[in-house]
C-alpha cells in the first residue's frame, strides 16, 4: 500500500523530532557552545524548509492533475466533429490556475495572432459568448502543443482495437513514446535535493558547523537528512538524492563554503 504524502497542511514537527535533532547536534565534535539552544533555532530553520518543500510538491501535483483534467478538453479541440456546448462546459470548470495559464499565454500570443486578443483578462467571461470558431482556435493555440495518432491495443479476439488521437498538454501525452525522456529514466528529485540544499544552510546558521559530505546517514548532517525524511515517508530517496547535492555542490564546494 502506497503511503500518503504529509501535505503543508498537515504537517508538525514531533517532539520526538525535535529530541532527534537535539541529539544529533549533541554528538557533533566540533564546539557547539549550547546544543539545546542551537537545536531549537535548527528546529525552527528545519521546519520552514519543510514547509517551502511540501508547497513545492502540492503544487507538482496539483499540475498534474490539472494536466489529466485539460487531456478531455484538448482531444475535443483536435477533433473534427467538435461539441462546442462541452468545450465551453470543460472550460467553465478549469480551475483558477489553468485559467490563470491560459489568459496569459493568450496575452503573450496577442502580438503575434489575432485570435488571441480578444481575451483580455476574463476568459470564463469571453468563454461563454464568444464564436466557436474564435474559441477553439485560441484554446487550440494556448493548450494544445501537439498530438499523436496512437495505434490501437490488441484484443484477445485478434482485432486491434480503433486508432486514438493523443493531444500533447504542457509537454505530455499517454503512451506518446516518442516525447523526450528524463535522462537515465529516473523520475526527477528536484524538489528533494533541493530540501537538502536548504537544511545544508538551516544547519550551518544554527551551528556554525559545514555539513559534512556523506550519503549513508553515519554524518550528522547526513543523518539529519534521514532523519527529516522519514518524517516525510520519503526515507527511500534520501541516499540518492543526497548523492546528487554532493555531486551539485562539488566543483565549487570551496567557494560555497
Amino acid at each position: 500500500m502506497a503511503v500518503e504524502r504529509k501535505r503543508v497542511t498537515d504537517f508538525m514537527l514531533s517532539p520526538d523530532a525535535r529530541s532527534d535533532v537535539w541529539r544529533i547536534v549533541q554528538s557533533l565534535e566540533v564546539g557547539v557552545l549550547d546544543a539545546y539552544v542551537n537545536s531549537r533555532t535548527l528546529c525552527d530553520r528545519i521546519f520552514g524548509s519543510i514547509t517551502a518543500y511540501l508547497a513545492e510538491v502540492d503544487d507538482r501535483s496539483a499540475m498534474l492533475d490539472w494536466v489529466a483534467q485539460l487531456r478531455p478538453l484538448a482531444r475535443l479541440l483536435l477533433s473534427d466533429a467538435s461539441c462546442i456546448g462541452l468545450i465551453r462546459t470543460r472550460v467553465a470548470g478549469l480551475p483558477a490556475p489553468l485559467v490563470r495559464q491560459i489568459e496569459s499565454r493568450a496575452l503573450r500570443l496577442a502580438d503575434q495572432c489575432p485570435a488571441c486578443s480578444p481575451v483580455s483578462y476574463d476568459l470564463l467571461k469571453w468563454a461563454k459568448a464568444a464564436p466557436a470558431t474564435d474559441l477553439i482556435r485560441l484554446l487550440r493555440l494556448c493548450l494544445v502543443e501537439g498530438g499523436a495518432v496512437l495505434l490501437g491495443r490488441d484484443r484477445p479476439t485478434a482485432r486491434a482495437s480503433a486508432r486514438r488521437l493523443e493531444p500533447i498538454v504542457f509537454g505530455g501525452g499517454r503512451g506518446v513514446g516518442w516525447l523526450p525522456k528524463l535522462v537515465g529514466g529516473r523520475p526527477s528529485d528536484d524538489a528533494e535535493v533541493r530540501l537538502i540544499a536548504h537544511l545544508a544552510v538551516d544547519w550551518l546558521e544554527s551551528t556554525g558547523v559545514r555539513p559534512e559530505a556523506g550519503r549513508d546517514g553515519n554524518s550528522a548532517f547526513s543523518g539529519l537528512v534521514y532523519s527529516v525524511f522519514g518524517w516525510l515517508d520519503i526515507e527511500v530517496k534520501a541516499q540518492h538524492c543526497l548523492r546528487q547535492y554532493w555531486a551539485m555542490t562539488k566543483v565549487n564546494r570551496v567557494e560555497r563554503w
